[in-house]
């Protein structure tokens, strides 16, 4: 986690320099107000990433009515990355049960509070977005060393679920293949809200490009088991699964205005 606020402390920098340059030039045309738009991209959050897409139409000068979609993989703030002896075998994280990716879909507002009067000026909005979402398990598949009892001193691989009473660093060789345990995923239903500022500067009339910061906040009917509770219950610190995630999150996008024929 303290990794991911680096980055986004970082992108913030570097859209401070990229656009604290070049402001006098006006425009020199009649501002055009577009029907629609459409804008996606990079998102990045404390607890994770994924990718986002949204849909607007104008409902008047300053505000745009926002269908909104991502798709994000979600980390478990106890997450440490553990590696094996042998260099050929793939990192894994000890003790974690499950993957968690999910799918949002929402509407909402965005409102522009500062308008960009300059062609290299930079427009801000506050906008926020709810809906449902899905979250979506899939268990941790690891592969694990065996001895074979017939054979004194020989060992081999076998990939099975992780789990806490049977697999220890001292077994675990390595994380098994993505695509096992797809067949076993479970499907859990929630709420997100989202809220935050909206920075555009794109020197074009019809482009879209800037970044989003902001804060989100997903809720499920009951706790998603990311970490095994066993695992959890060894930390001193009353670490635990949630059911409520709450993150910041740094949305770097591009895209379009347009009218609508």
């Amino acid at each position: 986690m303290i990794e991911m606020k680096k980055a986004i402390a970082i992108l913030m920098l570097l859209f401070v320099a990229a656009t604290g340059s070049a402001q006098n030039e006006l425009y020199d045309e009649p501002v055009v107000i577009y029907s629609n738009q459409h804008y996606g991209g990079l998102q990045l959050n404390t607890n994770g990433y994924g990718a986002y897409f949204n849909y607007g139409i104008n409902k008047g000068a300053y505000k745009v009515r926002l269908f909104t979609f991502d798709l994000s993989f979600v980390k478990h703030e106890k997450e440490a990355r553990s590696y094996s002896s042998d260099p050929n075998a793939r990192a894994y994280f000890y003790g974690k049960q499950n993957n968690l990716y999910v799918l949002r879909t929402g509407i909402g507002d965005k409102k522009i509070i500062a308008e960009k009067l300059r062609k290299n000026g930079v427009q801000i909005s506050r906008c926020w977005s709810a809906g449902p979402l899905l979250g979506f398990t899939k268990p941790v598949y690891l592969e694990i060393v065996k001895v074979d009892e017939q054979l004194t001193a020989t060992y081999y691989l076998e990939t099975e679920r992780f789990d806490p009473d049977k697999h220890y660093p001292e077994n675990i060789y390595g994380r098994a293949s993505g695509l096992r345990g797809l067949g076993e995923m479970k499907v859990h239903p929630g709420v997100f809200f989202r809220y935050g500022y909206n920075f555009e500067y794109s020197n074009y009339k019809d482009g879209l490009k800037g970044l989003e910061v902001g804060a989100a906040l997903d809720v499920y009917p009951k706790k998603i088991e990311i970490m095994s509770e066993k695992i959890l219950e060894t930390y001193n610190k009353g670490a635990t699964n949630h059911q409520f995630f709450l993150s910041l999150y740094v949305n770097l996008f591009f895209g379009r205005k347009y009218n609508k024929d």
